[in-house]
């Protein structure tokens, strides 16, 4: 056992913050779950370090207010439906339109289907979102909205799974179609019948001047420049967002209680942030990073970004289209004694993607990379709960997240620049 598994498994508390954690909701942003567990996690944090600050920053809020989903014809049927979050409504009286199956709904089934999109509901798959070929459930929206749909159903590909949760995209009174989540057996449902009939109600209301929050603890070194560990504590609400991100929380803060100790005259700083919003589009970290001074976005060096870090027994680096930090990843695996694979191109499925926008290499540190048939799988729906998570899996997610950061902390600031070198990261 290497001695950061030794550290990892001396960490008393890390399965009772993850289960606490799980124990305020699905934390959705603007429920009121997600500033509770932040409240907590404060003063979780005030117990490693005295500065900690609370920095709210506006979002587009939005809440659903009514949503149904109705197959017409001989016997009309109720099918379950979740409005995507900031979908656009329809009329009070609903919108009535024929359904136009795209299968999968990827670029080439939208380029095939060409001007037979205008006016149809279309009808596309949700896809295993840690993979090499993942088409994104907003760039399925955009296409739909670019080629003329009236409104956008997205299914569970999971038999028996429920629908699941997820965000349009849509900006503030920004054009956009009605849109929800529906399960597999609706989608079995609707595919049986070609130029099927639907009826689609969805009321939202926009909630101009909402905030979020974010959480952040900085323990100083001998140095301005600062390592940053994140994770976001917002969630869903169809479960309790154990994968998703409890788990990436519950890692941060053992992280910090175990390195703060090795922070001294010759390392950064170490900075932990925690986000909400970021379910909405990545928008809490986005406001944060672009609301704060340039001089003091220069100080941050290398961002480790957890993000659903259990659920199976691999780990994989999203580097961001930063090559050089293949190399932190690697020497960080060989220290931990825990195998991570790494993945360059950019996926701005998290908060890394903003850091990374910035200029400031970012990863992030994700489980079942590739892994279809993995627990992660439940991500985003009502399977994603406590009993799913494995404690091996996270004190091996510790122990990496601990090898890299006390890697980048022996850097000079001139080596953590370095890894800047190469980058093709689209910037802000």
């Amino acid at each position: 056992m290497t001695s950061w598994q030794q550290a990892a498994a001396g960490d008393s508390a890390l399965m009772n913050d993850f289960q606490t954690i799980c124990g305020f909701g699905g934390r959705l942003s603007g429920t009121g779950q997600d500033e509770a567990a932040m409240e907590w996690a404060l003063t979780r944090l005030r117990e490693i370090g005295p500065d900690v600050r609370r920095v709210s920053v506006p979002y587009d809020g939005w809440r659903c207010l009514a949503s149904s989903l109705t197959l017409l014809g001989g016997k009309p049927a109720n099918l379950e439906c979740v409005p995507l979050l900031r979908s656009a409504s329809t009329a009070p009286e609903g919108l009535e339109g024929t359904v136009l199956d795209l299968g999968a709904g990827r670029p080439e089934d939208f380029e095939r289907a060409g001007d037979a999109v205008r006016g149809k509901i279309v009808l596309v798959r949700h896809e295993y979102p840690f993979s090499q070929g993942h088409v994104h459930r907003r760039r399925k929206y955009d296409m739909a909205v670019a080629q003329g749909a009236v409104a956008f159903l997205i299914a569970n590909p999971l038999p028996g799974a429920g629908p699941l949760s997820g965000s349009s995209g849509r900006p503030r009174d920004g054009a956009g179609i009605p849109a929800a989540y529906i399960d597999h057996e609706a989608a079995l449902a609707l595919a049986a019948q070609p130029g099927a009939r639907v009826r689609l109600h969805i009321q939202g209301e926009e909630l101009r001047d909402s905030m979020a929050c974010a959480g952040i603890l900085d323990l100083p070194g001998g140095r301005d420049s600062r390592i940053v560990i994140s994770a976001h504590m917002d969630g869903h609400d169809l479960g309790c967002s154990a994968l998703d991100n409890a788990t990436g929380v519950a890692v941060a803060l053992a992280a910090a209680r175990i390195l703060e100790p090795r922070l001294g005259p010759g390392t950064p700083g170490l900075r932990i942030c925690f986000f909400t919003a970021e379910e909405w589009a990545l928008a809490g970290s986005a406001r944060y990073l672009a609301d704060m001074p340039a001089t003091e976005r220069d100080t941050l060096k290398f961002n480790i970004n957890l993000d659903t870090v259990a659920g199976d027994d691999t780990l994989c680096a999203l580097i961001s289209e930063y090559p050089a930090l293949a190399g932190v990843v690697d020497g960080a695996a060989a220290r931990a004694g825990v195998a991570v694979s790494h993945w360059l191109p950019f996926m701005p499925n998290s908060d890394h993607a903003n850091f990374a926008k910035h200029g400031i290499p970012a990863l992030r540190l994700v489980a079942g990379f590739e892994k279809p048939e993995s627990r992660v799988r439940h991500i985003l729906s009502r399977g994603d709960v406590a009993g799913i998570i494995h404690e091996d899996e996270l004190r091996n997610a510790l122990a990496v997240t601990c090898a890299m950061a006390s890697l980048a902390l022996d850097m000079s600031d001139d080596d953590l620049d370095a890894l800047k070198a190469g980058s093709t990261c689209p910037r802000v």
